[in-house]
Order: C-alpha cells, then structure tokens, then sequence
C-alpha cells in the first residue's frame, strides 16, 4: 500500500526522516523476504517521500541495507549484553548469552539472514577505525570466553578466540535450522529443547573436569 505524500521535513527533522526510512526498510524485508525484493521506490512509498529523499540519507541501497544490519546487531549485542548481566560463572553467563542469541534470532528471522549475508557491499566505506557492527557483540563473547579460562572454568587448553568461535557456530547454526521449513522431512522438538541440548554438548566439550 502507497503512503499518502509527507509535506517537506521541516529543519530539523532530517535524522527522523532517516529512522522512518529505516524503520520501512526494515518492515518491508520482513513481508518480502529478500533484500533483492525491496526497492528504493517501495521505501519512499512507505515512507511517503520521493526516491531521491531516500539519496538524501544514503548513497545507494547497499549502504541502506547495511545500516539496516548495523542497527540489528546493536540491538542483538543490546540483548547479549543484557544477558551477561548477573550472578554466575562465565558458563552461566554464556549460557545466558546463547539463549538471548537464539532468542533474537528467531524473533527477527528475515533480518537475522540479512546481518549474515557478509560483510560490507564494496561500495559502502568504513570511516578509518571503525569496527564492523557485530564486532562489539564478539568482543564480548571473546571476553567471557577468555574470563572463564582465566578462572578454571573452562579449559585452559583452548584459545579463546577459537572456543568462542565455536560458541558462536553453535547458536548460530541452531538459529538457522530453526528457521528452516523443512516440512516433514524432519520433525524437531520445540526450540527451547533444541537450544538446551546445543549448549549442553558445547559446554560438555568446553568446561574444566
């Protein structure tokens, strides 16, 4: 449906014109399903301006879309964060940050698929020593990992970066086939089954005898 026309933006409301465009896109990948199916005229007619409003605020409709997934993982390192708040050890505190991963993952699928489809378009430039959105959110898995060593908690025989990596792979690849329809071809039992056996065998292979 085409939004009836906005009247020009009046000064001062230019970064609010840019959140409603993010906000469209952001709406609009989740009813098409695709980047490819969301064009820059189908934002501006969400939004209720022209196209070249949408230019205004971004070069192209790769940097759209890469903003798109920078708000997505400050919002799933939001989650995370929040997360390894709280009493435990480092594996409690991982376990919670797993949980939270899946969690956002599966309440945001379209978008999820999005935040992993690479890094960024070549057309879109990082200022000089800026990190890639997600960076921060691995930062921190890096930092528990690394805490639990550290305490006895978890093997020491293990780089952290690697093991982290491996906590990743494995809530990672948990999200991805809950969100696949594989139909009857395989019949899983409710995700938060799924999730507790995941961790499980990944803590089973990570934590100190």
């Amino acid at each position: 449906m085409t939004a009836h026309p906005r009247a020009r933006a009046r000064k001062g409301e230019g970064e609010r014109l840019r959140d409603e465009i993010l906000d469209a896109t952001q709406s609009l990948l989740v009813e098409m399903g695709s980047v490819d199916a969301v064009s820059i005229r189908a934002v501006a007619d969400r939004v209720g301006v022209t196209p070249p409003s949408i230019y205004l605020h971004f070069a192209d409709k790769h940097e759209l879309f890469f903003e798109c997934c920078r708000r997505g993982f400050e919002a799933l390192e939001g989650r995370m964060r929040a997360a390894a708040r709280g009493r435990g050890t480092a594996v409690h505190r991982l376990r919670r940050m797993g949980r939270a991963y899946v969690e956002f993952g599966l309440e945001n699928g379209e978008q999820y698929r999005v935040l992993f489809g690479g890094g960024p378009p070549p057309s879109v430039e990082l200022p000089d020593g800026e990190e890639l959105p997600g960076s921060r959110a691995f930062a921190m898995l890096v930092e528990t990992v690394a805490e639990g060593i550290a305490s006895g908690v978890l093997r020491r025989d293990l780089d952290p970066v690697a093991l982290a990596v491996a906590f990743w792979a494995a809530v990672h690849g948990t999200v991805m086939i809950l969100l696949a329809d594989l139909g009857d071809a395989v019949r899983l039992p409710n995700p938060a089954s799924v999730v507790g056996a995941v961790l499980a065998v990944v803590e089973g292979g990570s934590t100190a005898s």
